[in-house]
């Protein structure tokens, strides 16, 4: 199955423009930006982990209130770490569970689950990790669904970093201007390149 789904019943969708969200039972608050060094701050490497069902690989993604989405993703190094992680609910048995609106999620207890099997076979070494973030001005709370549910809205920013030698890098501020470019940052060619020109950088 292909979408976005959630971590920890955290459930991120797409919107195509902020007005809309301020109706209805979508709710956007304004706060105040935050510092790259608060950015990096937010960063946390202990978090409930998945697999993103776009990329197959292992993640974390998480909204902090007043601050914006974090995602962590684990880019493989090598074939091995790459195939690990196809087909990963099937191999496993992992099921999801479905809210009254129909949205799909893991519960709690599968959340568990599914970050005990990634941890317990995970290695650093074969990876290269990245972190995203996305202002929270950026972020719509569904209030009317019983699960934390958040959408982004489109247009919007995204702040990416490695982590290199235990420290969050910054590669690049990027511009999501429709659909188009959220399938750009859904890819791991998209990440391989920006490590090689971060790399170049360096």
């Amino acid at each position: 199955m292909r979408a976005i789904i959630s971590v920890f019943i955290l459930l991120l969708m797409f919107s195509c423009n902020q007005a809309d969200k301020k109706k209805g039972n979508i709710e956007v608050k304004e706060f105040k930006m935050l510092t790259q060094e608060e950015v990096i701050e937010g960063f946390d490497l202990y978090r409930t982990m998945s697999v993103n069902l776009m990329m197959d690989i292992p993640e974390a993604t998480y909204v902090k209130e007043n601050e914006g989405q974090y995602s962590i993703l684990y880019i493989p190094k090598n074939k091995e770490a790459l195939e690990r992680y196809k087909d990963f609910d099937r191999k496993n048995n992992i099921k999801l569970s479905t809210d009254a609106a129909g949205n799909s999620y893991y519960d709690e207890a599968t959340q568990k689950q599914i970050d005990q099997l990634i941890r317990e076979k995970l290695s650093i070494k074969d990876f290269c990790i990245i972190g995203r973030y996305i202002p929270h001005h950026f972020l719509a709370k569904d209030t009317a669904s019983s699960q934390p549910v958040y959408s982004i809205i489109i247009p919007y920013e995204m702040q990416i970093y490695k982590l290199d030698c235990n420290e969050w890098k910054h590669l690049q501020n990027a511009k999501i201007l429709d659909f188009t470019g959220v399938d750009h940052y859904q890819t791991l060619s998209t990440y391989d390149e920006l490590l090689k020109s971060g790399k170049k950088a360096d």
